[in-house]
């Protein structure tokens, strides 16, 4: 390992890096776009990195019970001096910060880059902590169909362990997932209003039917090449056929991560009355992201 002040500097060398994140529902397409954007030659997005659930959250607690065992002490035992000083929040934000450039700068194995991100489905959550760490990143976001993302979430997670009446754990999955569905989207939207020149959002159902300019738009967005033949090549090496292992689009797999790759699908999966619950909680968003009901 390096010497922390080289290490450092380093990492703050790194930090010039055009960065960006990536986040929109699960199910939504956000792997797909990352595989879209990854594919770039000047372009490293790979994997998750999880830097809310399982690395700023976790670092958030261990900082918080250092600082109750510190005010122990300084109560308890080091009443006739100063005691120890106590974390800062400041001071948290900035470990979560180097932690997540210590992540970054990782991903790319040391090749150069000249935009590098990270895709979890929860960033949408976390864009405006994100945004205060890293205030000339850029955010995108994707939008699908809440329908299709609760019909491809259903396959892929619920339907394996389903027991007992089907009808009935469709209704409590909808009823237990549509909360977070418009929670993610509201997030999309605030934050997109608040940081227009660092924010971009694409719907599933738009990369579908002519993906060439919204990509070539994102590409723009991170200061890397909108060429036309690395756009239609990034394009290809991402479609359904390719990443599904020689499937056609509509060609349903159950239980594979690309498992259908149209729009549509809820039809096959929920029923009139389902479809109806999903637009009495979420259904303002139609509008918003032109989907029909």
């Amino acid at each position: 390992m390096l010497d922390w002040l080289a290490y450092h500097a380093d990492l703050a060398r790194f930090a010039q890096t055009q960065l960006f994140f990536v986040g929109g529902a699960p199910r939504s397409g956000t792997t797909w776009l990352q595989q879209m954007l990854g594919t770039h030659p000047e372009v490293c997005c790979r994997g998750e990195g999880l830097f809310l659930n399982h690395l700023a959250v976790p670092l958030e607690r261990m900082m918080e019970q250092r600082t109750k065992v510190i005010q122990g002490k300084n109560r308890n035992i080091f009443t006739h001096t100063d005691g120890y000083p106590v974390p800062t929040p400041n001071e948290t934000e900035y470990l979560i910060g180097s932690a997540i450039l210590i992540a970054l700068r990782a991903q790319t194995a040391g090749k150069p880059y000249r935009a590098v991100g990270e895709k979890t489905p929860e960033n949408v959550f976390f864009f405006p902590r994100l945004q205060r760490l890293f205030p000339g990143a850029k955010y995108i976001a994707i939008a699908r169909d809440p329908r299709d993302v609760l019909a491809s979430a259903w396959h892929f997670f619920a339907k394996k362990t389903l027991k007992g009446d089907e009808t009935a754990a469709k209704h409590a999955f909808i009823k237990a997932a549509l909360p977070s569905l418009g929670e993610g989207a509201r997030a999309m939207m605030t934050f997109g209003e608040r940081h227009p020149q660092d924010y971009a959002l694409v719907t599933y159902e738009e990369l579908l039917r002519d993906p060439a300019p919204k990509l070539a738009a994102l590409f723009r967005l991170l200061g890397v090449s909108d060429r036309e033949e690395v756009v239609a090549d990034c394009i290809a090496k991402t479609n359904f056929k390719t990443l599904s292992g020689g499937r056609e689009p509509g060609d349903a797999k159950d239980g594979a991560f690309f498992r259908k790759g149209v729009a549509g699908e809820w039809r096959a999966t929920f029923s009139a009355e389902m479809n109806r619950e999903v637009l009495r909680e979420v259904g303002w968003m139609f509008s918003t992201f032109g989907w029909r009901e």
